[in-house]
């Protein structure tokens, strides 16, 4: 029987000794998924939400309404790139896009119950979130990815899968395989101690 894109990362997620952390992140984009409420009201209970829409003008009402069915259906809700909007929205964290990491110190001084994650492109920057005491890292592209064509003509543009697991052994904190995730390249990064998955279009 065909496994799908989640249950999968479950596997992983198990694999990796970061069981009881997220093994799926969806990441809103709604150019990619117009309706994200309905990825959301399907994700698997323990997933976490990264509402990212950053050119939205309606990007406080889609956080409420994102959120509400994160409370009620158990899923951790972060918002990307605005702690006053997380604040405004009673948000479980936020994301921070690795030209912001530095923002992670202060943050956690004002609120220390945030769950903080990041994205990080290249070692420097991991190496920089684990000093930083960032909760989980969305590390990519792993994979050429629709997000950023260039990385379908350019292999040095993405990490591929055996750099990624280099990685995620070597860094001690949970690491999220980001870009061009879905059920078919995911089998490609099984055992490789990554925490589990973050995707747009692949959920």
């Amino acid at each position: 029987m065909k496994r799908n894109l989640t249950e999968i990362s479950k596997e992983l997620n198990r694999q990796s000794g970061f069981e009881g952390k997220a093994s799926v992140i969806f990441i809103t984009d709604r150019h990619a998924q117009p309706y994200p409420e309905n990825i959301v009201s399907e994700l698997p209970v323990g997933s976490m939400v990264i509402m990212r829409d950053y050119d939205d003008e309606n990007r406080a009402e889609l956080g409420r309404a994102l959120g509400y069915i994160c409370k009620a259906r158990n899923l951790k809700f972060i918002v990307a790139g605005d702690y006053t909007l997380c604040l405004m929205l009673e948000a479980d964290g936020i994301h921070l896009p690795e030209t912001m990491m530095d923002q992670a110190r202060d943050i956690r001084d004002e609120r220390p119950d945030y769950f903080i994650t990041a994205a990080a492109h290249d070692e420097k920057a991991i190496k920089k979130a684990t000093e930083l005491g960032i909760d989980a890292l969305l590390v990519g592209p792993v994979f050429p990815t629709k997000s950023h064509p260039e990385t379908f003509n350019d292999p040095d543009s993405v990490i591929g899968p055996e750099r990624f697991k280099k990685i995620c052994h070597k860094y001690q904190i949970p690491i999220y395989a980001l870009g061009g995730v879905n059920s078919q390249s995911i089998n490609e990064i099984t055992n490789s101690g990554a925490a589990g998955i973050a995707a747009i279009r692949g959920l």
